[in-house]
């Protein structure tokens, strides 16, 4: 039954062989993920997310996804989360992104701290289906992907050989079936909290999936690069967050709180 205690606040966890939530606990770093440059700042808040604190009130936009989300390669204020809460007053920026994770993190990490965070707007930035969470046999939680190994799954031999048998049985049917059984509990537990929430499949969900709800606006065509020239840059985040608010403002007026009425003549 150890599993379960990554589905509690005080017991979450990111990974139990590397990259550890309690090592990120209030602490500032000058890396993450694949940026090694020392050029950006990665301050993390006392739940090992890099966001507001969580005793921050106002506007609560909880933000989640991977490593775009995070925003390996710019600094705090360049993420798409962060410039989004700058666009709504007293918006409080919940970003719950972690590089290198999957939807099943998504899914957890969500139905995990929800009824903490209590927030106003959910926004999900979906990575790609293929890639996962497994237990291991001691009761430990590690991110898959079939593309690249790390941890857990490269630095020790029963790593190796899972990551290997999962790479075998991996194909595209199973990813997004998995991917839509996450969707469908995120959905369902969105609605049962009556929560206002968009969620972006650009970075691998099939096109013809549509929801009134979904919104991609091109975030996988990168404008620009950030430090690690692997993940968006500052104006790329900057372009999806403008196309992301005006879209709300348009056509979920409601989303928002009643301050943002003619705000969107400041937006470019």
């Amino acid at each position: 039954m150890k599993p379960l205690e990554y589905w509690t606040p005080e017991e979450f966890e990111i990974s139990s062989f590397l990259f550890n939530l309690n090592e990120r606990k209030g602490k500032t770093y000058k890396t993450s993920g694949t940026d090694n440059t020392g050029r950006c700042s990665y301050s993390y808040n006392e739940l090992g997310f890099r966001g507001d604190s969580i005793k921050k009130n106002g506007f609560k936009i909880m933000s989640l996804g991977c490593s775009n989300t995070e925003g390996v390669g710019v600094n705090y204020s360049d993420t798409w989360p962060a410039q989004f809460s700058y666009l709504i007053p007293n918006g409080v920026n919940f970003n719950f992104g972690t590089g290198g994770r999957s939807n099943d993190f998504i899914c957890r990490c969500l139905l995990t701290y929800y009824d903490i965070i209590k927030p106003d707007l959910v926004l999900i930035m979906y990575p790609s289906p293929l890639r996962r969470e497994i237990y291991t046999e001691d009761g430990g939680i590690e991110p898959f992907m079939p593309t690249s190994s790390w941890g857990y799954l490269k630095e020790t031999s029963d790593g190796i050989k899972t990551q290997e048998y999962l790479t075998y049985l991996q194909n595209d049917n199973v990813d997004f079936i998995n991917w839509y059984k996450n969707h469908l509990l995120i959905k369902y537990f969105l609605e049962s909290k009556k929560c206002s929430w968009l969620w972006n499949g650009s970075l691998g969900i099939p096109m013809d999936y549509n929801e009134f709800n979904r919104f991609d606006g091109d975030y996988g065509k990168y404008v620009d690069f950030g430090v690690d020239n692997g993940h968006p840059g500052p104006k790329h985040n900057k372009e999806y967050v403008t196309k992301l608010f005006n879209h709300i403002y348009k056509n979920f007026n409601e989303y928002l709180p009643s301050g943002v009425i003619g705000l969107q003549s400041k937006i470019i």
